[in-house]
């Protein structure tokens, strides 16, 4: 069932980047929709505990940890308005009011509605506005808000309940419960938290490893946090999030100190948290047709009061909120021309969700061995109430706000991008020849573009042709020089060919070559002469001149086979030297201890070494006179095709030459690239041609991609 949701959540993302103009809440409640349909989530009970502990302690101390601190403390009396006092006289006024519209529900179950649906979720409201300008100071007071109010509700739900299952109420003493509740759950999570935090400073100071040790730690917090308010009888959400807050303040007064830890943490939780949140919607969806079901298979006389009370407490909750500002009992911060505007986004932004879908389906299933009264319409409306929250802002907001004007758009930044890693390109290029250390280095320089064109295989195959006629000519360049014997060379040309093809045949074609090799194994005579008519045919794609370096070496003739033509070497003819020249032409008159010993030669370590090394040799110089040939032909217009064939060149020279020395100066290039990307940067800023968004974005790729290749460079 969890991958099934995971599974849902991950769909609902990629529809939404696919088509963004719907919001994404309603996606996750699509695809919770189709997954009700499957068996396994046919009798789906949602545990209250266990959403309350495994999704919404982790959501809201995430949402502590990363809320602005300043803008918190300048608006926490609006906070406290909006959070407490509204949220109480929501709870009452609601109460009233859903009673007065459907007499038989009791007028404390109808309270215990009302707290349902009271709090508001800001996570939802910034799906709903994620193209929207949003004015500041509204999605302060909304982000504040829902920090708090969740409490409110859930404390307000627990003492309804009580007084419908007692039948008792003291306004007294629920008052007073109230006040230990929520501020207790504020003061065991700022001391829980400060110590966690002591904590992870005990073991930053040991040094120990962040993500073994530090991540762990802040991602168990919430769950602690909670379960231990929650068995002390306070709030664990407002605890969870005074938990937050502290960590909050933490990593920022950490700053550079612990650069590693903060971006490993602040990953961590972005992932974690959009997961879940997507949990939330899907989860939504999936109970949905179950409570549809359960209404209408008992009775469906009710089901016009329900909507109309559905629909009159969002009404009424909406109008409340617009006149809680209007009244001056929140201060929204706003200029004069805006007051009204702003009013109304803080009335119709009173989205639902999260919680509120929790404390539906926290009600108890039974009551004293029968089942609980009105459960299932108490949870249908309150499901109502979260589809008009999500879908009324969506219609309306948009009328009220502007769409939000990128400062760049994405062509832009590519553009950008390629020209600064151009720049860097370029001038590493006239820094150094050492087309070994460079190769890789502008290999990875190129993955910084993020936005990859597809090659043109016809090109590439043009480009991998030229590559290998230019690798064969200098192979026979070192024939000619005498630097390596002609056999040996014109071997390895053919091997150099044979990979080349290889990596860039069809699958059918490579099963094909598959074959031959085992046939190669196995009937290895029969195989030679396949294998030399294949090597002919392939050098028909060459140059008349290549055809005949690659198939006859520059003389003309083909290379001697015969083993005394052939130079050996020194541990080899030293072995050789040891049987009597008589017989040393005949290899048939060898004695079997003879042959043991050319044998061993032959399969010796020195032997080995010498034959890896000239093989190292001739694979280098291919690979210089390759990198030196794809720096000539790159344009602008073929930039994507050289890569590929680079990436090739550049992966099979690193199988032969890897060492310390090698990466050593691979990160001095490095460092020297991600200077020059600065420098591209900042002459581009002082002469105007971008502006200060693309400026700033590019100045935080360049940071980013620098910590993590150094973190990669150090692993």
């Amino acid at each position: 069932m969890v991958i099934l949701l995971v599974t849902a959540a991950v769909a609902a993302n990629i529809v939404y980047d696919l088509f963004p103009r719907v919001p994404l809440a309603f996606y996750q409640i699509a695809a919770g929709l189709i997954l009700s349909l499957v068996p396994s989530f046919s009798d789906f009970h949602l545990e209250p505990e266990l959403f309350m502990l495994l999704i919404i302690a982790p959501l809201m101390f995430n949402d502590g940890q990363t809320v602005n601190i300043g803008s918190l403390r300048r608006n926490l009396r609006s906070t406290l308005s909006l959070a407490v006092l509204l949220a109480v006289v929501t709870v009452v006024v609601g109460g009233l009011f859903a009673h007065a519209i459907w007499s038989a529900i009791p007028l404390a179950l109808a309270f215990a509605l009302a707290a349902i649906v009271t709090p508001t979720d800001a996570v939802a409201v910034k799906s709903i506005t994620a193209d929207l300008e949003v004015p500041e100071n509204a999605m302060n007071a909304l982000e504040s808000e829902s920090l708090f109010n969740d409490a409110s509700g859930l404390v307000a739900l627990s003492l309804a309940l009580a007084a419908f299952t007692t039948g008792e109420f003291s306004v007294g003493h629920s008052l007073l419960q109230f006040i230990i509740v929520f501020f207790g759950g504020i003061i065991l999570g700022l001391i829980l938290g400060m110590l966690v935090v002591l904590l992870r400073q005990a073991f930053q100071k040991k040094a120990m490893n962040a993500v073994a040790v530090d991540l762990p730690i802040n991602v168990m917090t919430p769950f602690l946090v909670y379960m231990v308010a929650e068995e002390l009888g306070l709030s664990g959400i407002l605890a969870v999030v005074a938990a937050g807050l502290v960590h909050g303040m933490q990593m920022r007064r950490l700053q550079l100190t612990s650069t590693q830890t903060q971006v490993v943490t602040r990953s961590t939780w972005t992932i974690l948290t959009s997961l879940l949140n997507g949990f939330v919607f899907v989860l939504l969806g999936t109970v949905m047709p179950q409570v549809w079901q359960n209404l209408t298979s008992s009775d469906t006389s009710h089901m016009p009061q329900l909507i109309v009370i559905s629909i009159g407490l969002y009404a009424l909750m909406t109008l409340l909120r617009y006149l809680w500002p209007a009244f001056n009992l929140v201060n929204l911060r706003s200029e004069s021309t805006h007051a009204n505007r702003d009013r109304l986004i803080l009335a119709i932004s009173g989205v639902h969700g999260t919680i509120t879908l929790a404390m539906a389906f926290s009600l108890p299933l039974t009551l004293s061995g029968h089942p609980f009264p009105f459960r299932n319409s108490l949870i249908f409306i309150s499901g109502t109430v979260i589809l008009l929250s999500l879908i009324i802002p969506t219609l309306l907001l948009p009328l009220l706000i502007d769409k939000k004007q990128a400062s760049f758009s994405q062509s832009e930044l590519d553009d950008a991008i390629t020209q600064m890693v151009n720049f860097a390109v370029d001038q590493l290029k006239s820094a150094t020849d050492d087309h070994a250390i460079l190769a890789p280095v502008i290999e990875t320089l190129n993955s910084q573009r993020g936005h990859h064109q597809v090659s043109d295989e016809k090109q590439v195959h043009q480009l991998l042709e030229q590559t290998g006629e230019v690798e064969s000519a200098a192979i026979g360049d070192m024939i000619e020089k005498g630097e390596v014997d002609a056999t040996v060379g014109w071997k390895y040309n053919r091997m150099q060919i044979f990979q080349l093809q290889f990596a860039f045949l069809s699958p059918f074609a490579r099963i094909k070559m598959w074959g031959r090799l085992l046939t190669l194994r196995l009937f290895p005579k029969h195989a030679q002469k396949t294998f030399r008519k294949h090597y002919r045919q392939q050098a028909k794609t060459f140059s008349k001149e290549n055809q005949r370096r690659f198939l006859t070496g520059p003389s003309g003739a083909l290379p001697a086979r015969s083993s005394e033509n052939r130079p050996l070497p020194a541990v080899v003819q030293e072995a050789m030297a040891q049987i009597p020249a008589n017989i040393r032409q005949d290899p048939q008159k060898w004695s079997r201890a003879q042959r043991r010993s050319v044998r061993q030669q032959l399969r010796g370590s020195d032997f080995m070494a010498a034959k890896q090394q000239l093989m190292a040799q001739m694979e280098d110089r291919g690979f210089q006179a390759v990198m030196t040939y794809l720096n000539q032909v790159e344009t602008a217009a073929n930039q994507t095709e050289v890569e590929v064939v680079r990436h090739y060149y550049t992966v099979r020279h690193s199988r032969f030459n890897r060492n310390e020395a090698t990466n050593d100066k691979e990160d001095q290039l490095f460092i020297q690239a991600f200077q020059y990307e600065y420098a591209f940067v900042q002459r581009a800023a002082n002469e105007q041609k971008l502006s200060d968004a693309l400026v700033n974005e590019l100045h935080s790729k360049i940071s980013m991609d620098q910590l993590v290749y150094m973190q990669s460079a150090n692993s």
